[in-house]
């Protein structure tokens, strides 16, 4: 987002946009070209520059390169962003003080023409400031020509726009380079991406890698319709055919059979029975169940007390349990027995047992042409595009504000589960329990995933640009889509007019609006922030 030429606290929050062009926007003090910058020692910007690179290196150290690499890509797409503000701007007329890298103290800066560039301490982003941004400002009577406010109505949508448009534009480039480089995913080939520790899988000697042809002798196409075949299948032996290389291997073991624990926390805890009673299967890393010292691979013998052998008896405890925490009792090799208590929430639930195999889907990647990439892209584009309005709408909708933030304080910040037995389709800022995530947790996902390859970084970077392109548009100041509203308001009130005279709106009745959304925003950024810090965050 763009800002005026006045620094204020909240134009330097950590977002380096949306929350810092709120103050800034509605300020009123007197703006110039070029302010006299405050003396101080040479030796505090080496210090500055010490700290940031000190900062630096420690989250290299503490998080790995990968960590690094995301943050880069993080700052780079925000810089971007304010890139497409800037040359709009620039294209338009309009007179851009700074472009400055980073918020907080000053580092370096170098004026070329009217603009002087920089990077400040805090490399949380970056900043444009272009004058006059509302009627609220005080400009000098001979730059008023230059400021954005007397900006035409489409130079006036095209600056405002711009910096969603840099983020579309990044993702659409990420999407294509994806699939010609790398590939989109099949849809009716996939091959193991993990095997279940004890299940019919593991006990059939199924390996990551492998590709299922046949299962009972029906061909196998994608993963959804593999799971349709499985859950309609009774418990039993089981026959497949398997690629693994260049090797066509005929298996065959009886099925395991599942059951779901299911809470209001947005983890479940899976049981199988491979035909020696109930076995957990491995849990999620960072969950609660981990945590509580649940681990794949033991026997479950007791619920809440009560023996259990089989799946049956399993569900029937699980059903009468009163709230949402249970004592799991399981049994290791050694054959010693040990009893966590899980929270899951404020109420379980056990899922009728089905047929279970016990694999995990990996994607067949199949490289494109340049013209059925596009396509592809077009069509990967809509689709997060459409995921991602809904999602916006869904995070900014107040009862759901209001529910994350009371849920958040009080320790509850989880689904109901009768209204919301599943977690509904998650965005890049909605994570596994459906609720917003912060800066911080975009950057812990995105780490993860470049562990994983470059590959499923780039696929993320494209859902983050996408996704911030919408959340910018939302049509209400101090978002880009506020200003947006307010040039088509204008645009409005001049035609009703008659008159080709210029109306300009008064943006000091939509000043506590503003700052009513800049106060839930920070509110909203410093408890995701907190949730992602303390308990994780995943897609």
């Amino acid at each position: 987002m763009t800002t005026t030429d006045r620094e204020s606290p909240l134009a330097e929050d950590g977002s380096g946009d949306e929350l810092g062009e709120s103050a800034s926007l509605l300020t009123s003090e007197p703006c110039t070209a070029s302010e006299p910058e405050a003396v101080e020692s040479p030796w505090s910007r080496w210090i500055r520059l010490a700290l940031l690179v000190a900062a630096i290196v420690a989250l290299g150290v503490t998080q790995g390169a990968s960590m690094l690499i995301v943050v880069a890509a993080i700052v780079f797409i925000i810089f971007m962003h304010e890139l497409g503000h800037f040359v709009m701007a620039r294209r338009a007329g309009m007179l851009a003080t700074e472009f400055f890298i980073g918020f907080g103290p000053r580092i370096f800066s170098f004026r070329k023409g009217e603009t002087e560039y920089g990077l400040k301490a805090i490399p949380a982003g970056a900043y444009v400031r272009i004058i006059g941004m509302s009627s609220l400002e005080e400009v000098d009577p001979s730059l008023e020509s230059r400021t954005y406010r007397q900006g035409r109505f489409w130079d006036r949508i095209g600056v405002a726009v711009a910096g969603s448009t840099m983020h579309f534009i990044m993702a659409f480039v990420l999407l294509f380079s994806l699939f010609v480089f790398v590939g989109a995913p099949s849809e009716t080939r996939w091959k193991v991406r993990a095997v279940t520790a004890g299940s019919a899988a593991d006990a059939a000697g199924i390996r990551v890698g492998d590709v299922l042809l046949t299962f009972n002798g029906e061909e196998v196409s994608d993963f959804d319709s593999f799971r349709s075949q499985l859950q309609a299948t009774e418990p039993g032996v089981a026959t497949f055919e398997v690629r693994r290389g260049t090797e066509t291997l005929d298996l065959s073991t009886p099925l395991s059979t599942r059951m779901k624990i299911i809470g209001t926390i947005g983890e479940d805890v899976d049981v199988i029975d491979s035909g020696s009673g109930p076995v957990i299967v491995d849990t999620v890393p960072d969950g609660v169940a981990r945590k509580a010292g649940l681990k794949g691979g033991e026997s479950l013998v007791a619920v809440n007390g009560t023996t259990v052998s089989t799946l049956g008896q399993v569900r029937r405890a699980v059903d009468a349990t009163d709230g949402g925490t249970l004592d799991l009792t399981t049994r290791d090799s050694a054959g010693v027995d040990s009893t966590h208590k899980v929270d899951l929430g404020s109420a379980v639930a056990g899922v009728k047992p089905s047929a279970f195999l016990g694999v995990g889907e990996g994607r067949i990647m199949e490289p494109l042409g340049p013209v059925a990439a596009v396509g592809e892209s077009a069509k990967a584009f809509a689709k997060v595009t459409k995921a991602s309005v809904v999602g916006v709408g869904k995070f900014l909708w107040p009862p759901n504000i209001v529910a994350f933030v009371t849920g958040t304080v009080t320790g509850d910040e989880s689904p109901d589960p009768v209204n919301h037995p599943e977690p509904a389709e998650s965005t890049p800022l909605g994570a596994e329990a459906n609720r917003p995530i912060s800066i911080v947790g975009v950057a812990l996902i995105g780490s993860d995933l470049t562990s994983e390859g470059i590959s499923s970084l780039v696929e993320f970077l494209a859902l983050v640009n996408i996704f911030f392109g919408v959340f910018n548009l939302f049509p209400m100041l101090p978002f880009d889509g506020g200003h947006v509203v307010i040039a088509i308001y204008e645009k409005v009130r001049e035609a009703m007019s008659g008159s080709k005279q210029r109306y300009m709106s008064d943006v000091s009745k939509m000043a506590p609006v503003a700052y009513v959304v800049v106060g839930v925003l920070v509110v909203v950024g410093l408890l995701a922030m907190f949730l992602d810090i303390t308990k994780g965050v995943s897609l």
